[in-house]
C-alpha cells in the first residue's frame, strides 16, 4: 500500500521546544495519512527531520537576537520521503562533510547519523532563510 500522492504536513513557528513538539505531532498525523510507510523508513526520516529541527532549534541565532522562526514541510511521495526546513537564523555554517566521530563522543554526531538516515542532505541560504532538503527514497 502506497501514499497517497501528495501526502503533506507543514509545521510554522518559533525554533523552540514546543515546536519540537509540535513535529512529534505532525509525525503522528503523517503516518496516520500514510500508513503504507515501511517502519524503516519512518524511523529515519523521522530520526533525521528531528535531528536538524533540533539543531536549528538550539544553533540557530538572528542577527539582531530575534527568535528564530522555522518552518517544516514534509511530504510522504510514492517513492520518496521529503523534508525542507527554512528557518530565519543567519546562515547556518554546518560542515555537510564531516571527519568521523568517535562513537563515543558526546556531541559532534548529528549531521553524520543524518547522512546516514537519509538520501539527500543539502543546505543552502535564499532570500534571508536557512534552507535543509532532506530526501530519504522508500525501500518499503
Amino acid at each position: 500500500m502506497t501514499a497517497p500522492e501528495g501526502t503533506e504536513l507543514r509545521v510554522d513557528g518559533p525554533a523552540d521546544l514546543g515546536w519540537l513538539d509540535e513535529i512529534h505531532t505532525a509525525f503522528a498525523r503523517l503516518w496516520g495519512r500514510a500508513p503504507g510507510v515501511a517502519a524503516l523508513d519512518r524511523t529515519r526520516f523521522e530520526t533525521a527531520v528531528i535531528e536538524v529541527a533540533t539543531n536549528i532549534a538550539r544553533h540557530g541565532r538572528t542577527a539582531d537576537g530575534s527568535p528564530v522562526h522555522a518552518g517544516l514541510l514534509m511530504r510522504v511521495l510514492p517513492d520518496a520521503l521529503e523534508a525542507e526546513f527554512a528557518d530565519t537564523g543567519v546562515p547556518a555554517r554546518v560542515d555537510l562533510d564531516p571527519a568521523p566521530v568517535d562513537d563515543l563522543a558526546l556531541g559532534g554526531r548529528g549531521i553524520a547519523l543524518v547522512q546516514r538516515a537519509v538520501d539527500t542532505l543539502s543546505l543552502s541560504y535564499r532570500d534571508g532563510h536557512n534552507i535543509w532538503w532532506l530526501v530519504r527514497r522508500r525501500v518499503g
